[in-house]
């Protein structure tokens, strides 16, 4: 019996691969792949920064600028020296703000610290308001943050306390005895799991969510080969009251090879976490998408009537699945998509689960509405 399954399997394999428009799918994965983690190489960002020091010399500021162009993150940032041209960068449109540094950085830090002065010790030059610039802010807040907390200290212990006669040296090693390395926040998932995922460019963050919609239209294919097969009578061999079994193994194959194809392309694109719940995901997911396209394939009946539906699925699927967001609405359509089940599925054991039970709810639908469609006809 195994040996038979494994026959078949190697037969339909082999089938498949000899068609063009199979292997064009499976090549859409490594260009996609390949293209993003060529991005994300380049330098890219969603604003562009430009870093003003009007004093070069002035070593905290220039500190803090190497710290910033040393990250790799969303923003992109650009040297300037003069006020006026950072200025005129962030008027002319060819930056979207600019950050410029008091010429003694550290002294200015310190008489804010001691509430000698009210005033900014960066000033920040914008044309708009937006959500990227905010976050920028908060970006240049925790650059400044370690020499601003450390100014603090020292006022507080000088000025407060009285503790004059304290050497540098010695406040300083005070100070790091008592800090607070690690963050202060934690991240964690519903299922308990922490620092799973590996560390990615922002380009590569919907890598997983684009190709969870690409097996979806994998699983749409695989039942659109059936179904021209079913036209020729490849299956003419097989009742019809018993085909139903038929169109989950010839599109099981076809899922098989896209399924490992997405695995390896988890991995190669970085957004990877571990093999036992990427492993578990994918093949529930592979489940839940041969379940669901059987059922379209059974609802449209036809193999026009099937290809018209794939432009709108991938186009709900991009927007009702966390893809580039998560919206809070339209649950009930998102609970009709395998994609969403897997997408989340990746963090929280519960939707592990959910598509347990959507592969189980879909499959009995399929039977059901086969079993109807074929009513008439002796097994």
């Amino acid at each position: 019996m195994i040996k038979r399954m494994l026959t078949r399997y190697y037969l339909w394999n082999k089938r498949l691969f000899k068609k063009y428009s199979f292997l064009l799918i499976l090549c859409m994965v490594p260009l996609l792949v390949g293209g993003i983690r060529l991005l994300a190489k380049e330098e890219s960002g969603i604003a562009r920064v430009v870093l003003c020091l009007p004093n070069p010399e002035d070593e905290l500021a220039s500190q803090v600028t190497e710290k910033l162009m040393g990250e790799e993150g969303i923003l992109r940032y650009l040297l300037c020296e003069d006020e006026e041209e950072a200025r005129r960068m962030v008027v002319e449109n060819e930056a979207d703000t600019a950050w410029i540094f008091a010429e003694d950085l550290a002294d200015s830090l310190q008489k804010t610290a001691s509430r000698k002065r009210i005033g900014p010790v960066v000033k920040v030059v914008e044309r708009k308001e937006s959500v990227s610039l905010i976050f920028s802010r908060e970006i240049l807040g925790a650059a400044l943050y370690p020499a601003f907390s450390y100014a603090i200290y020292e006022a507080y212990v000088r000025s407060d306390l009285g503790l004059t006669q304290v050497s540098e040296e010695e406040l300083r090693q005070a100070y790091e005895r008592m800090l607070v390395e690690d963050s202060l926040f934690e991240m964690a998932y519903l299922d308990g799991g922490q620092d799973m995922e590996e560390d990615y460019h922002y380009l590569q963050a919907p890598v997983r969510g684009i190709l969870a919609t690409w097996l979806v239209i994998c699983g749409l294919a695989a039942c659109l080969y059936y179904m021209q097969d079913e036209e020729q009578g490849v299956f003419s061999r097989i009742p019809a009251a018993r085909r139903l079994p038929a169109s989950f193994g010839v599109c099981a194959v076809f899922l098989s090879d896209a399924a490992l194809v997405l695995l390896i392309a988890c991995k190669l694109a970085g957004v990877f976490t571990v093999w036992q719940r990427e492993i578990l995901s994918c093949l529930l997911f592979a489940c839940a998408t041969l379940a669901f396209c059987n059922l379209l394939r059974l609802i449209c009946d036809t193999p026009e009537r099937l290809g018209s539906t794939i432009l709108v699925l991938t186009a709900g699927m991009l927007v009702l699945c966390p893809v580039f967001l998560n919206l809070r609405n339209f649950r009930v359509l998102k609970y009709l998509l395998p994609s969403y089940y897997y997408l989340l599925s990746i963090h929280s054991v519960r939707y592990l689960y959910g598509m347990v039970i959507y592969t189980t709810v879909v499959s009995v639908l399929c039977v059901l509405l086969f079993k109807w469609k074929n009513r008439n006809i002796r097994m």
